[in-house]
């Protein structure tokens, strides 16, 4: 997968672990309902990252988009305990139930993929995280979910997380 696959699976993971959360319908339901509405160009075009190049219309939901897609939330939804467990570690003076439900989500992915994804740099995450908290999080979300996620990172390569 090309980078632009990349970014756009993670979206797409985050619009479909947020309507999984809201609604409880499966995922492979979700990718269906979107399929049928990116057939629309103008859906399309709003859809696709706000930004994020686009070579044509086939690639919207590609196969290798929406298995890694799957892949990061099936992850993300069994180890969602251990990692709000390293997020509430992080929080000063806060409650997990308190953070906006977008940033927990957006936070959630990203940690699944810096924590098992072997083939994803860390940093990447990171940035990736950060990027995606810009497109659909408020003004104060990307700091947000750029503190967290750096801070564990560095517990991470200082050893002091066990996964």
């Amino acid at each position: 997968m090309n980078r632009i696959e990349k970014r756009v699976s993670r979206s797409l993971s985050l619009q479909i672990y947020y309507a999984w959360t809201m609604s409880q319908t499966h995922p492979n339901e979700i990718i269906n309902h979107m399929k049928l509405l990116l057939k629309d160009q103008e859906i399309t075009d709003n859809f696709y990252m706000n930004g994020s190049i686009i070579e044509n219309n086939e690639s919207v939901l590609n196969e290798n988009i929406i298995e890694y897609s799957y892949r990061l939330i099936k992850s993300t939804i069994n180890k969602s305990e251990e990692i709000d467990e390293l997020i509430i570690k992080k929080l000063k003076n806060w409650d997990l139930k308190r953070i906006a439900l977008i940033d927990k989500l957006i936070l959630r992915l990203a940690l699944t993929e810096m924590l098992f994804f072997d083939d994803i740099p860390h940093k990447v995450s990171i940035v990736e995280g950060v990027e995606i908290a810009k497109i659909y999080g408020n003004n104060e979300s990307s700091k947000f979910i750029n503190g967290v996620l750096d801070s564990i990172y560095n517990d991470l390569i200082n050893d002091e997380i066990k996964i």
